[in-house]
């Protein structure tokens, strides 16, 4: 994350974003300005940065033309965005759209405050964020646990980034990330709000009336010492089937026993328990402490998702294959890359399984390919699965038409040539 691009055409913004940022980090080597579209999509692709800014205030530029083009080849032009904008309709707007990989949204006017604490949250979960070219590298395995201060963006900046990495990785399809982002954000928010800051139906509702927002009454009630020291707990663990989740606040509860079903017609019009109905919507063994304010829940990950696919091979022939078929055998010509959709795969070297390969490799054969050698393995489906098949003809005309994937492609051989030199 040694580059950050910020695309804006307001140089006052772009000089608070830049300070801060270089602030959070030694690492950071330069916060590039970008004006115009235009720009920003010649500079992601030449220089594949892990986070960038996008002014969705800024008038001169058509921000959301730009999120979709980023969003017509997400593997390529991958990073986590964090948004900065100026009006509700374009902050609901952007939470809206379902595959962008926006990290969190920030007011123009609430950079300066708001701005460290989320560079620190996004530089301490690396690992969650840029999973494109990373690999095998991925575990199978991956947990946290976080102290929360009462603050709703702090919330959410989590759980944006926690569905992101399900999405991006092919763990949940765009809308079943909708759901669970909304779930989580909704339980955190109940945490911070009824729980934390004991703040009751009846008072958010008469501040919403006034002011539109929560915001400012959780900021006013936090000046109170005692709220001010209650953290929410948030963990989670992600396998490889399943995404776990416990939440914890520090208030006094509530009885959850007592909350009506509001898909039910005599309560459609009860304020109290929507969270709840969202969480058990997408959530499985959803469980309260005797307290009630305690909650833990899992989701099954999905297992034939297809979120994200190289741009250059979306108009190539897929290829269906089943447990037990050969792609290649050791000793052949290496006529053929292939690009893993789905499926799992065994290696095998003189008879015998030395590795496995998964979607999250990205590629099979693609050493003896660009080398020209023969195959140095064969390689057997365990499980359906797709491939896309590429013959260097195929690649050749692939590259001349999106230049920018030859560079791409190269750092991915470099990274994994990396880790084998540090397994040696």
């Amino acid at each position: 994350m040694n580059t950050i691009p910020v695309v804006t055409s307001n140089k006052e913004v772009f000089t608070i974003i830049s300070k801060i940022t270089k602030s959070s980090q030694k690492e950071i080597d330069e916060v590039v300005y970008l004006e115009d579209a235009p720009q920003a999509i010649d500079f992601l692709n030449s220089e594949m940065s892990e986070l960038m800014f996008i002014n969705f205030s800024d008038k001169k530029i058509d921000a959301f033309e730009l999120l979709n083009n980023i969003m017509g080849d997400p593997w390529l032009l991958h990073c986590g965005i964090i948004a900065v904008c100026d009006n509700i309709d374009d902050r609901r707007r952007i939470e809206n759209i379902r595959g962008a990989n926006i990290i969190v949204d920030l007011d123009v006017g609430d950079i300066k405050e708001n701005l460290l604490k989320v560079l620190s949250i996004i530089f301490n979960n690396r690992r969650i964020i840029f999973q494109r070219g990373i690999g095998s590298d991925i575990v199978s395995y991956i947990s946290g646990s976080f102290k929360l201060d009462n603050d709703p963006l702090e919330a959410k900046c989590y759980v944006n980034l926690i569905c992101n990495f399900l999405y991006n990785s092919n763990k949940l399809g765009a809308d079943k990330k909708f759901d669970l982002q909304l779930a989580l954000n909704e339980m955190l928010l109940n945490a911070i709000e009824h729980g934390n800051c004991s703040i009751s139906y009846e008072e958010k509702t008469e501040w919403l009336e006034k002011y539109g927002s929560v915001i400012g009454l959780i900021k006013k009630r936090g000046r109170d010492p005692e709220v001010a020291g209650k953290r929410v707990t948030f963990e989670y663990a992600i396998t490889p089937n399943s995404a776990k989740f416990f939440i914890a606040d520090e208030g006094e509860g509530f009885n959850w026993r007592e909350v009506k079903d509001v898909t039910k017609e005599e309560n459609l019009l009860e304020l109290h328990g929507r969270g709840i109905l969202m969480t058990k919507n997408v959530a499985e063994n959803l469980v309260y402490n005797e307290k009630g304010n305690e909650v833990s829940f899992d989701i099954g990950l999905e297992k034939e998702v297809e979120n994200i696919t190289p741009g250059i091979f979306v108009d190539m022939k897929s290829k269906e294959v089943k447990p037990g078929d050969e792609i290649f055998r050791e000793g052949e010509p290496s006529n053929f890359l292939y690009y893993i959709v789905k499926g799992r795969y065994s290696v095998l070297v003189n008879n015998k399984i030395v590795s496995m390969l998964s979607a999250d490799d990205i590629f099979m054969g693609e050493m003896s390919f660009l080398l020209n050698n023969k195959r140095s393995a064969t390689v057997q489906a365990l499980s359906f699965g797709k491939l896309i098949e590429v013959s260097k003809s195929q690649f050749i005309e692939a590259i001349k038409k999106r230049p920018h994937y030859a560079l791409f492609l190269a750092r991915l051989l470099a990274q994994r040539i990396q880790r084998l030199n540090r397994i040696v």
